[in-house]
């Protein structure tokens, strides 16, 4: 029997289609994210089984020797992340059933992006990167590198929310898309989300935590270091979405160019802090036992933080100048994608 799908700006976007009667074979790609997030799952399952409680920051390696002994098991990272994996190749698998194929704007890259942000994720947390952030200031400044500028523009560009959706019951769809309440926050939330509001949120947060006195409360507590890697990930998924749906116009894109533009500056400014600094800014005791002095290690981080990352949000700033210059007329008009950011209502 034939449905359709209805989509009511701006939570969602008009998408019809019909169901056939004969089962759709899946192809290559929603069998391999089914092996691939129930590989996932045991994998992070049998990790989980390993520890008897949760560890923000695994064990510190005493030194090179040991580094590779220190991948960490923390249930509260790595159940998440299979669950979050295996809800997304369960809606694609779904999606693609129902359409019999996958539409357009969400398909083979959006998954690539969305598991490669979720590896990214993984090496950022639960790799030994995680247990040697601890004695190294430079370690610690890779992290957030792949919690701020990596991960969270790569899981933006998969589109979770459009395969998480779909991997729920219709009933659960529907009563999400009418449920005034949630509406009404998103609603209220709105202006958060965009470019130049996410962008101050982004940099507050990063300049208050990386302050000598949090920053070494952070390190010496577990909590506070969780606090800090939620708020760090968090405002950064709140940025980058504002930068990356902002391609919809060009008062959008300008903002959205502003917003990288303000963002590199504080990240060059922050970076060029630690690596002029005369004297080590943060305690870091554990540098000696791998031939680097704090100040050293402190450069280090620095340098770190101002090749890869300026170079990510300099990347971003081009991409939206390149359609501020491109005409209006020329505009090419883009594939209006399977769903929005929001939710996803079906109606007989």
């Amino acid at each position: 029997m034939p449905c359709r799908f209805e989509v009511h700006p701006p939570y969602m976007v008009l998408v019809s289609i019909e169901r056939k009667s004969s089962a759709v074979r899946l192809g290559s790609l929603a069998k391999f994210l089914g092996k691939a997030a129930t590989a996932a799952l045991g994998v992070c399952a049998a990790l989980s089984l390993q520890t008897g409680h949760a560890r923000a920051h695994g064990t510190a390696p005493h030194g090179p020797a040991d580094l590779w002994h220190s991948w960490q098991a923390d249930p509260f990272v790595s159940i998440p992340l299979a669950v979050s994996s295996l809800l997304f190749a369960c809606g694609v698998v779904r999606l693609r059933r129902s359409l019999g194929r996958l539409p357009p704007g969400f398909g083979t890259s959006q998954a690539s992006c969305f598991f490669a942000g979720t590896l990214s994720l993984v090496i950022a947390l639960l790799s030994p990167l995680e247990a040697l952030s601890k004695p190294l200031l430079s370690a610690h400044m890779v992290q957030h590198i792949l919690l701020i500028a990596v991960a969270p523009p790569l899981l933006v560009l998969g589109k979770p929310e459009v395969a998480w959706l779909w991997a729920l019951p219709a009933s659960w769809r529907r009563g999400m898309a009418r449920h005034r309440g949630m509406r009404a926050g998103l609603s209220l939330l709105s202006p958060c989300a965009r470019p130049i509001p996410a962008a101050l949120i982004h940099m507050a947060t990063l300049w208050i935590w990386h302050s000598p006195a949090l920053f070494d409360a952070a390190l010496a507590s577990d909590r506070l270091h969780w606090l800090e890697h939620v708020l760090f990930f968090g405002t950064a998924l709140l940025f980058w979405r504002a930068v990356i749906k902002a391609h919809s116009g060009r008062e959008a894109a300008a903002a959205a160019l502003i917003a990288c533009f303000v963002t590199l500056l504080q990240s060059g400014l922050l970076s060029a802090l630690l690596s002029f600094a005369r004297q080590a800014l943060y305690q870091t005791p554990g540098t000696a036992a791998w031939g680097l002095t704090a100040l050293e290690d402190q450069q280090l981080a620095g340098a770190i933080m101002s090749l890869p990352m300026c170079a990510i949000y300099l990347g971003s700033g081009l991409v939206m100048a390149l359609r501020l210059l491109k005409p209006p007329d020329r505009e090419r008009r883009r594939p209006m994608p399977v769903a929005s950011s929001e939710f996803l209502k079906q109606s007989p």
